[in-house]
């Protein structure tokens, strides 16, 4: 009887000790606290947030927040130039050389690059020749090149007469970039484009090659409905603003390249 009764009070204090050690395992863990709140410096989201809806995101961007152009200004450009300084050399051309390089056909020294002898369009999938990228038949490159500078000439005057009609008196950047834009999209450059957005960037304060490259941005926007018309380079102002830069860049090498 003695054995059973010194048993019972083992088990009692064992448990009791079990007991005791619980209780104190979940007073300790009652006792973790968060003694200080991180606040987070901006807010954090599990997915990115949408941008701004593309239509209406128009404004010119922040001087702070442009690419850093190359100093343009440091060029030694001509005073003036003539309607033939830009089209004299066909494919030896300062047309013919400054917008392929935007092209990606040509060199900055007017060389010629793999591209020039024939690629598929990026954007249509077509066969594209010569200088200009051009695609719509030709037996050579050098055939491409002057249907296409038949065309340019075209459309060159007509940027011209546009820019009379604003009383704008086109430096030789200016004009070569809205050739080129005129052989990248015909309409942006032409159809309420080009030149007037660069008349609405010449009524602010902005550098030759800020105004420049903001102009040929802007003139991707449909006159009509005021919505971006430039699937091929995203319809966004971002992705259309770096390619547009990028033209000018290679523009302006060649430029600075060109020997007539």
């Amino acid at each position: 009887m003695k054995a059973i009764l010194k048993s019972s009070l083992i088990i009692v204090a064992s448990l009791t000790c079990a007991l005791s050690r619980a209780a104190a395992v979940q007073a300790t863990a009652l006792e973790f606290k968060i003694t200080q709140r991180v606040q987070p410096s901006a807010p954090i989201y599990a997915t990115p947030t949408p941008s701004n809806p593309v239509a209406l995101n128009f404004a010119p961007r922040n001087k702070a927040t442009l690419v850093k152009l190359s100093q343009v200004e440091q060029l030694e450009l001509p005073t003036s130039h003539t309607f033939q300084d830009l089209f004299a050399g066909d494919s030896m051309s300062l047309i013919a050389k400054t917008v392929g390089s935007a092209e990606g056909t040509r060199t900055p020294n007017g060389g010629y690059t793999s591209a020039y002898y024939g690629h598929v369009d990026p954007g249509n999938g077509v066969w594209n020749l010569g200088s200009f990228s051009y695609q719509h038949g030709a037996s050579s490159p050098k055939q491409a090149d002057r249907k296409q500078l038949t065309r340019l000439r075209q459309q060159a005057l007509e940027l011209r007469q546009q820019a009379q009609a604003k009383s704008i008196n086109l430096s030789l950047l200016e004009e070569l970039n809205g050739i080129d834009l005129a052989n990248q999209a015909p309409l942006a450059a032409l159809d309420r484009g080009y030149i007037h957005w660069l008349y609405a960037a010449k009524q602010q304060s902005m550098s030759i090659s800020e105004r420049i490259v903001w102009a040929r941005t802007k003139a991707f926007i449909d006159p009509d409905t005021g919505y971006w018309d430039a699937p091929g380079l995203g319809n966004h102002w971002d992705t259309i603003y770096r390619d547009q830069l990028r033209r000018y860049d290679a523009i302006e090498r060649a430029l600075g390249e060109h020997r007539p």
